[in-house]
């Protein structure tokens, strides 16, 4: 599920701040001559004519474009018009806001400096806007300014780690099946030697077994002789490799498992280093 990341903007503190800037600029250049410089100063300096409103306008909403164009590639996957603004319905003074649907995984802590750091790029591109066709080299410069701040935008986009999966990585098994003269012959249990003996979970055996068939025990110590034990109770004795369980030693085990939950292959002697045994099903 996405997160919605929201943005306030403010339309006045935007338009004051590109008004502040031109101002200054202009002033500088009145001071060097006030006679010759006066115009130019008047019509660099944003001011509330009905034209420099108009283009204060118009360069707020290619800033704001700008953005969210830039933004585009945060959005979570999943979803669709991930990106909304609220420009247009805005007072001519008053706030709007973006909203920005991204990953669950978005780390919230950077929304707060997202928020800053947007509002710091849309005035340096509407400054660079206002610059580009007066003074074309200062628009260079907040084209720069307005670059630095985007690329702090990216670097607070961060993702969280993800969650620990509640899987363990025992529910990963394998099973190995495959066709011959005698059918198909599916892998039930795998065991290592261990505390004296090899042990198979009962129900693991009790699904696999078909009624037509029999249980296959295949040792790779070949000269092993097993008892087959349910608890303390040894049932049966299978010696040349592989052992067939057959449905009647399938009966006794059946019998006698009571509470135990595990059948157990105890070799009358030790085994070979690393020995294996499995148990196979045929269909």
């Amino acid at each position: 599920m996405a997160k919605q990341l929201t943005l306030n903007l403010n339309k006045k503190l935007i338009i004051e701040a590109v008004k502040a800037d031109t101002y200054i600029t202009g002033a500088i250049d009145k001071s060097a001559d006030g006679v010759k410089n006066a115009a130019l100063a008047y019509n660099e300096q944003a001011g509330d004519d009905t034209y420099h409103e108009r283009k204060l306008t118009r360069t707020l909403a290619g800033a704001v474009g700008s953005l969210e164009a830039n933004l585009a590639e945060f959005v979570d996957s999943a979803t669709q018009n991930g990106i909304t603004d609220t420009l247009t319905s805005a007072a001519s003074d008053g706030a709007f806001q973006i909203i920005i649907q991204v990953s669950d995984r978005y780390n919230n802590g950077l929304a707060y400096p997202i928020a800053q750091l947007s509002q710091e790029y849309v005035v340096n591109k509407m400054l660079y806007y206002w610059w580009q066709s007066i003074r074309p080299a200062l628009a260079k410069d907040y084209l720069a300014f307005s670059a630095e701040s985007l690329t702090n935008i990216r670097m607070c986009l961060a993702k969280t780690a993800p969650n620990v999966s509640s899987a363990s990585y025992e529910d990963v098994t394998g099973s190995v099946s495959g066709g011959g003269s005698g059918g198909t012959t599916t892998t039930v249990a795998t065991a290592s030697y261990a505390n004296g003996k090899f042990q198979a979970a009962y129900s693991s055996l009790q699904t696999a077994y078909n009624s037509n068939n029999n249980l296959t025990v295949t040792c790779s110590d070949p000269n092993a002789v097993i008892d087959v034990k349910v608890g303390d109770n040894t049932l049966f004795t299978i010696g040349t490799t592989p052992y067939a369980i057959t449905q009647n030693n399938w009966l006794l085990i059946t019998r006698s498992i009571g509470s135990a939950t595990n059948v157990d292959f105890v070799p009358q002697a030790t085994p070979g280093s690393g020995a294996v045994l499995i148990v196979t099903s045929k269909s």
